[in-house]
């Protein structure tokens, strides 16, 4: 794109077409929530358990442990943002069903 296909905004430089909305307008927004520590496992029993930024890849998050009864969980195709620091890079594609303490 050109310079002149951006305009200037308080955040910065954004393509023209873009529109700057609260991520709550457009999306469902769940926080994950860490189940009790007796329920991980490294057997692959129960739901892939993302943890934190450790486990995210180049796309998709790479599990390195289980969770046999999640209390949260993430679908394919959901967004995953690590709220823990360092934050930024940390924005990932959900795999199939996992369970999220993120």
């Amino acid at each position: 794109m050109k310079e002149n296909n951006f305009k200037q905004i308080e955040i910065g430089l954004i393509p023209e077409d873009w529109e700057v909305v609260r991520l709550g307008e457009v999306g469902k927004i769940i926080m994950g929530q860490s189940p009790p520590s007796s329920t991980y496992n490294d057997k692959g029993i129960g739901l892939p358990f993302l943890q934190g930024k450790a486990e995210f890849g180049e796309i998709y998050p790479k599990p390195v442990k289980y969770c046999s009864k999640p209390l949260k969980v993430a679908q394919n195709g959901d967004i995953l943002i690590s709220v823990r620091a360092p934050v930024g890079d940390h924005v990932k594609i959900s795999p199939p069903e996992c369970s999220i303490g993120i």
